[in-house]
């Protein structure tokens, strides 16, 4: 009788631990940028799209949340040595440099980084078409600082965006900003400034109550944590501001006009299908407007001026709106 419940038992096991094996959906490691999770903004839309694909596709994962550059190789590293990952993410392109030797060390490994490009035969790298949304945004503010009408525009048609550092994906953000401004009125102003830093909402601020001291109504906050600063100042001084990566309009209800949106919760759930569908691919992802990876929000936006973003839309899509991304080549 024992033998007998003995080898029922093992057979149960082994049964349990060949279910387990077929039915496991894979393990991710995830490494943010050093905003940190609660930046509201880009991290906290990465981790969307880690609790997307653990319900989607029932995958576990692992993160870790940097304070310094330094120490992104030191978690990636650790990662890796475990060899039980089947994707380790970077996110933001900081991480570069840290990724690129531990690919090396690491061949078998998969990564991916967004933001970025780290040009490696294990490392796929999602990157996006900046200045299509910085572009959307333009043509927003634009048609937004004319409304004399609302009690948050002033009659002066100057605008602003401040960015987190000066980096080319922030220039391209402020180029299509400024030419998306220009396309629609070539009179209206456009201030930008850097904060120098993801993670200083108090430099956010003091640079955004600044370009509101100079006369701009509308400012976007292309700055991560820092932005956070930036709708502070514009929910202080009633005015508007353009929120950034994830949709922040319940931070300022009556001030966020609208949101220009990085979708990254989309890109970490594609580039992680990929994996467990083992349709990994190396090398470059370009994502814009079309491939819907960027846009922006309703919020207050008047229903003719999101008529127009979406005519715009339609020609960028097509080709027909040529978007400079470098600040130099429009001033």
């Amino acid at each position: 009788m024992k033998r007998g419940l003995t080898l029922v038992i093992l057979v149960g096991v082994l049964l349990l631990s060949i279910t387990g094996m077929v039915l496991a959906k894979g393990r991710v490691a995830i490494i943010f940028a050093t905003g940190g999770l609660g930046d509201k903004s880009f991290n906290d839309s990465a981790y969307e799209g880690m609790l997307l694909a653990k319900e989607k596709f029932g995958i576990e994962f692992d993160q870790a949340e940097p304070t310094a550059i330094a120490e992104y190789e030191t978690f990636l590293t650790q990662f890796a040595n475990t060899r039980r990952y089947d994707l380790i993410i970077s996110i933001g392109f900081d991480q570069a440099d840290a990724l690129s030797k531990v690919a090396d060390r690491f061949p078998n490994q998969k990564f991916a980084i967004v933001d970025m490009v780290v040009d490696k035969p294990n490392v796929a790298s999602y990157v996006y078409k900046e200045k299509e949304r910085g572009f959307l945004l333009g043509v927003a503010a634009a048609l937004m600082t004319t409304r004399a009408d609302d009690p948050r525009v002033n009659p002066e048609k100057i605008v602003g965006v401040i960015g987190g550092m000066k980096i080319p994906l922030i220039d391209a953000n402020i180029a299509g900003f400024i030419a998306g401004a220009k396309y629609i009125d070539p009179e209206v102003k456009v201030l930008y400034s850097y904060v120098g830093s993801w993670a200083d909402p108090a430099k956010g601020k003091e640079l955004a109550l600044s370009m509101f001291e100079q006369g701009a109504d509308i400012i976007w906050g292309a700055a991560g944590r820092s932005g956070l600063g930036v709708i502070k100042a514009a929910e202080e001084q009633n005015r508007f501001v353009i929120g950034a990566d994830s949709d922040q309009g319940y931070l300022a209800p009556n001030n966020v006009l609208t949101n220009g949106m990085k979708f990254v919760n989309n890109t970490v759930l594609i580039a992680i299908k990929q994996v467990l569908d083992n349709e990994f691919q190396p090398g470059i992802h370009l994502l814009g407007v079309k491939e819907n990876a960027l846009g922006y929000t309703k919020n207050l936006l008047p229903d003719d001026i999101i008529k127009k973003l979406e005519e715009v839309k339609i020609k960028m899509i097509n080709g027909e709106i040529e978007i400079p991304d470098k600040i130099e080549d429009i001033e």
